[in-house]
């Protein structure tokens, strides 16, 4: 399931993956899903539910004219999945090439995802995973 979402963001239409966020949100996100952005980027934020979700998404994607994420890595620890991926892009506004790889640590509640954490720090990652493993 999990890797659904992502497969969702591989080199996607932008306005096909919109359109799609509503039914796709519901599918894989619990209702009270906390999608946590990572806390180093300038305009993170917590967002909550399925609303919550969906608004993520949309500020993320505005920032792109193409976009995709390609997996590396998927780590199973119980009810958490640890994901390794890059993000890769065209910005809308500048032109620019980006790429950045993304440590996205999924807590599950009965097999929907409940709290999504990004990382762009390998290290931060690991830490909240051995943090919420206690």
């Amino acid at each position: 399931m999990l890797a659904g979402l992502f497969a969702a963001g591989q080199n996607f239409d932008r306005e096909e993956l919109l359109a799609a966020l509503p039914q796709l949100i519901p599918e894989m996100c619990d209702p009270e899903i906390e999608w946590i952005e990572d806390p180093t980027r300038a305009d993170s934020r917590i967002f909550r539910g399925h609303d919550g979700v969906r608004e993520s998404w949309e500020r993320w994607l505005e920032n792109f004219d193409e976009y995709g994420v390609e997996i590396e890595s998927i780590e199973d620890h119980g009810d958490r999945v640890m994901v390794t991926a890059v993000e890769h892009g065209r910005g809308s506004a500048s032109g620019a090439d980006v790429s950045a790889r993304v440590h996205i640590l999924c807590t599950f509640r009965d097999g929907k995802i409940l709290r999504y954490q990004e990382f762009y720090d390998a290290a931060d990652a690991r830490a909240a995973l051995e943090q919420t493993g206690r």
